[in-house]
């Protein structure tokens, strides 16, 4: 993954280690923050609904519904290494904000 025209942009994302090392299975979403391109870092979102992944710019979560995982520092070598995890039903993506949890109208307005 990179950012059109941007010089260094470059970022090879893996899911899998998380997936695998919290077997997670069904419709869920993997948020973390993109490290890449200094001046251009947004929030990455991955669900597994559609195998997707998009970039945000902000958002609000009601920590509730969300988990935080964080593979071995030690013996990682993928990116994502910390991430926060969602079921997929607590996700909103409206004008682009990801909102985890409950939409209150000063969300959308």
């Amino acid at each position: 993954m990179s950012t059109p025209n941007v010089a260094g942009s470059e970022l090879e994302l893996d899911f899998n280690p998380i997936i695998k090392e919290k077997n997670l299975s069904g419709e869920y979403v993997i948020i973390h923050w993109q490290g890449r391109p200094k001046g251009d870092r947004e929030w990455g979102i991955y669900s597994s609904h559609n195998d997707s992944y998009r970039s945000f710019l902000g958002g609000k979560i009601n920590w509730s519904s969300v988990e935080l995982f964080q593979l071995n520092d030690k013996t990682t070598n993928t990116l994502p290494s910390a991430v926060l995890i969602v079921p997929e039903s607590k996700v909103t993506c409206i004008d682009g904000k990801a909102i985890v949890g409950e939409v209150l109208l000063s969300d959308v307005g």
